[in-house]
This record gives structure tokens, sequence and C-alpha cells, in this order.
């Protein structure tokens, strides 16, 4: 060990005063910002332990996991100490209540976490309807500092956007929607227009039903819409489909 460190030490003196310099700057800097991430992470750990009513569990986590090939339930719990988070929790509860016990409904939900904001959305599938499968959304923002809900005004006016402006780019997104199943031959436009689109996606006002969610920084909008119809354009629906860009910050 000491043969090795000496071997280390007659290169280093062997290297000319630039070369050192330039070095010891380079680990210094390294360990700075080594130190300063250390300090990040334990603060945040630190800060989210003294909020969380269990220790020991996630920010949020499954209070029910049934796991199913097809349809898969996961009910979240949000862990954090606050009565307005109680009667979020219940909130969560009394929405997917309906669906548990069916064998025909798919419930998930993500969470996603910005600074001192935690965003959290449930998202179920219901298979049983006649017509169609029809999909919800319920999104719950939360300033952890305060661990107090954030109203969807409050973050519309923190994002700088309002709702025409909201239902501009929602309205947008449907049309390019409708475009490609244009051009990928689900639809003929003589037979079916954008409205008639509409009407089959159940879609009368854009603003209906939307729930607003903080993703990596960006503010979206999670809108439900039918994605059957005689078209046959399930195919081309994704789960990405019902996620509607509204503000991209400049972290990405």
């Amino acid at each position: 060990m000491n043969k090795s460190i000496r071997k280390i030490e007659e290169k280093f003196s062997n290297l000319s005063d630039s070369t050192k310099k330039a070095i010891i700057i380079g680990v210094t800097v390294f360990l700075i910002v080594l130190l300063v991430f250390i300090y990040i992470a334990s603060k945040s750990n630190e800060n989210f332990k003294n909020i969380k009513q269990d220790k020991s569990k996630y920010l949020v986590y499954s209070k029910v996991e049934r796991q199913d090939e097809k349809y898969p339930k996961y009910v979240p719990f949000i862990n954090i100490k606050a009565d307005v988070i109680n009667q979020a929790n219940a909130d969560i509860d009394s929405f997917v209540n309906s669906y548990l016990d069916s064998d025909k409904a798919l419930i998930t939900y993500e969470y996603n976490i910005n600074g001192i904001l935690l965003s959290v959305v449930v998202k179920v599938i219901d298979y049983q309807k006649d017509y169609a499968p029809e999909i919800y959304f319920r999104t719950y923002n939360i300033n952890l500092d305060t661990r107090q809900l954030i109203s969807d005004q409050s973050l519309l006016n923190f994002f700088q956007i309002d709702e025409t402006t909201v239902s501009s780019l929602i309205e947008e997104r449907f049309r390019e929607y409708y475009k490609d199943l244009v051009e990928e031959n689900y639809y003929v436009p003589e037979e079916c227009n954008y409205e008639c689109f509409l009407d089959y996606r159940n879609v009368d006002n854009y603003l209906d039903n939307v729930n607003y969610y903080i993703k990596n920084g960006n503010l979206i909008a999670y809108k439900p819409f039918i994605f059957y119809s005689i078209f046959e354009d399930e195919k081309y629906f994704t789960e990405d489909h019902f996620e509607f860009l509204l503000v991209e910050t400049d972290k990405n």
C-alpha cells in the first residue's frame, strides 16, 4: 500500500506545475460538488421524514396492490402528516371505490416531485361500459413546505397561463390527432370530419374534466376522452395521448 502511494507521489512530483494545478483544481471542484449533492440529498430525505406519517415508507406508496396481467389495481396513499392530506387520501378512496371490485377496471397512479411540489395522478380505465371503455383522472398537487393542496387556479397563475390558452392548446392537440388518423387511413374526411371525430371522443368542451399535473417541471393537463369508436382507432391511441403539454419549462 505504502509503495503504491510512493509511486503516485513520484509521478505527481514529476508533473509540470500547470498540470499539478489543474489536477488539484479538478479534484477540489469534484469534492465540492459531491459534498453539495450529499448535503442536498440528506436535507431532502430529512425534510421528507419530518412530514411523513410513516417514516419507513415512501412519500407516496401503494396502499392497495392487486396484480393482474390485464386489469391491475394500484391505489396510492399520500404519506404526509396533515388534515388536508387525510382528506385527499379519503377522496382517492372514494374515487376508486366503485372500481376496486370490478373484474374489468384498471387502476394505476403516478407521482412526481418537483422541488417543493408533489403531484399525484390516479388513473382509472373502466372496461365495463357497453359502448366503449371510459378513462378517468384525479390529480393532487401539494406544496411540501406548507403541506397544503394547490388549487387549479393557483397552479395556472404560477405557470402564467389561463383557461382560454389551456382550451386552445388542447384543441390544437386534438386537431393533430384527427390529422394523424386521416393520414393513417382510420378516417375519410368526407365520412367523418373533425366535429364527427369529437363526437366519437365524447368531447364537447375542451376544459371538461381537465386535471392539472406537474411532470418533470412541466405543466400538463390530463383530459379524458373515449378512445374507442367504430373506426377501430383505439389502435392509434396510447396513454401519452391523454397528456396535454401546456407549459414547458427550461429544465428539460
